[in-house]
């Protein structure tokens, strides 16, 4: 698994395709559902963060730390949110692209980078601004120091493998089940020679358990209130698996299928190394769920790296064994081709919506259809486009006009500590001036909202009900901004 220093073509070429391929669909999406979590949480100050960190997404406070200090910085556009997890996502394709190459030579580090770009999944959270793309670049980097490390098992390397591992962690703690595969890799690495310093392993893994046994406590503790949504996994759950981690059912097996023949591609040490590393950790993820569920699709991603560099080895081998009737380069380029045609439509879909509200084109349609008096109003299940609306509204040009005051909000979801903002109880006295209000919600059968939005329970709707009617209604994906005037008017409905 040696190779020379100066041979970083794969990681390079791995890098700058995913940075390319996903850099240039950044933000043409909206910020979506969980991005209004993490916009919430980054513009807060340090205590604030800490705050909601002991009442909720204790785990995930650690990306919401690097980002508010980016935002701090360089301010809270949908570039500064999102580039920290293209540039984490491009690094994990390099990363992958480099295990590729130790494992099976360049030509294989160079596919399995490559093999990245085409997976939707990838792409996907190469531009959300949420932990998967750190969690999928350390847990990936976490594996490949481990391997380096067993080959030659130096100090340094096992605290720069503790570092990742812990880093891993840090980010997300599901992706720390790729430890469970690291231990049965350090297991079979140690038993034919027993060769006492893989030992050293040992207080690597032990600090970096220290590290993540805060956020370990702390997410016990929030499970319910974070996952109380996950259903226990079924036979199901485990057919469907590598396209609900694919996020397409074909890509997802034909890469299963690649990395099974990968078998007769690479040495059996190293096949069986790679597959531990891609069925382990979600054995023990959908084993524990069967107790506490806590596997959702997304959390396992990083498993696609070393799904991708067996893929990439079946098909760039040039052993005897394997039936290769074409040139490698041809092999590639097929492989490749046949995973972005049969992806093509997810890929634009991930591209084009999140399947969330698309509040930068409700404030767009709040701007140009705004008049003197306007107020915002939320329904009880539109907590996260509160954050997200608020921000494509302030960056508006609202001169002559004036930006419509969210005219309930009596404190902020910082100010409370939560995720949620706190409205005033007097809806009468608080819209006694308003003639107009733009009503924000999920869809019609989006959490349950029905086709009438005056229909909702809830004081709330039904005083508006009393006194509103419906004037005209705007549908952005699964988002709905609904103006209504004082009664008496005419009803008109987009």
């Amino acid at each position: 698994m040696r190779a020379g220093k100066n041979d970083v073509a794969p990681f390079g070429i791995g890098f700058a395709v995913m940075l390319v391929v996903a850099g240039y669909s950044l933000t043409s999406v909206p910020l979506d559902w969980d991005e209004g979590a993490t916009l919430s949480a980054a513009t807060r100050s340090f205590g604030e963060l800490l705050e909601l960190a002991s009442y909720k997404d204790a785990v995930i406070t650690p990306f919401y730390l690097v980002l508010h200090v980016l935002v701090t910085v360089f301010g809270e556009s949908d570039v500064v949110l999102r580039l920290p997890s293209l540039l984490a996502m491009a690094l994990g394709a390099g990363v992958t692209a480099e295990i590729g190459r130790r494992v099976a030579g360049p030509a294989a580090g160079i596919l399995a980078g490559i093999i990245c770009s085409a997976i939707p999944s990838l792409l996907f959270f190469a531009h959300t601004a949420r932990p998967y793309a750190f969690a999928f670049l350390f847990a990936t980097l976490s594996s490949l120091l481990l391997l380096t490390a067993v080959a030659s098992p130096s100090w340094w390397r096992w605290a720069g493998y503790g570092l990742c591992l812990a880093l891993t962690g840090v980010f997300h703690l599901v992706a720390l089940s790729v430890l469970a595969a690291h231990v049965v890799i350090l297991a079979l690495a140690w038993w034919p020679e027993r060769d006492r310093r893989l030992w050293r392993a040992v207080p690597a893994i032990a600090a970096a358990l220290v590290v993540v046994s805060p956020l370990i406590w702390l997410g016990r503790s929030q499970r319910y209130s974070q996952l109380h949504w996950v259903q226990t996994p079924t036979w199901k759950t485990v057919g469907a698996l590598p396209g609900d981690v694919a996020f397409s059912p074909v890509v997802g097996y034909l890469l299963v299928l690649l990395a099974a023949a990968a078998y007769f591609a690479v040495p059996t040490r190293r096949y069986v190394e790679l597959v531990v590393l891609s069925t382990v950790p979600v054995v023990v993820v959908i084993g524990a769920s069967l107790i506490a569920p806590v596997w959702v699709p997304r959390y396992g991603i990083f498993l696609l790296a070393p799904v991708a560099v067996l893929a990439a080895a079946t098909v760039t081998t040039s052993r005897p064994r394997a039936v290769a009737v074409l040139p490698w380069v041809a092999r590639a380029v097929a492989v490749v081709a046949a995973l972005v045609l049969l992806s093509l439509p997810v890929q634009k879909s991930v591209r084009q919506t999140h399947d969330a509200p698309d509040t930068r084109a409700m404030a767009a349609a709040i701007h140009d259809n705004v008049a003197s008096g306007d107020v915002v109003v939320y329904t009880d299940f539109a907590w996260s486009m509160r954050p997200t609306l608020t921000h494509y509204l302030s960056e508006l040009d609202w001169a002559p006009a004036v930006q419509p005051p969210d005219i309930l909000m009596k404190q902020t979801a910082a100010s409370n500590g939560t995720l949620e903002a706190t409205e005033f109880i007097d809806i009468q006295g608080r819209l006694a001036k308003a003639d107009r209000i733009w009503l924000i919600g999920p869809a019609a059968g989006v959490y349950g909202a029905s086709q009438d939005p005056l229909t909702a329970p809830g004081w709330k709707i039904k005083y508006i009900r009393q006194h509103y009617e419906v004037r005209q209604t705007y549908t952005f994906e699964t988002g709905r901004a609904v103006l209504l005037g004082a009664r008496g008017g005419s009803t008109v409905t987009e």
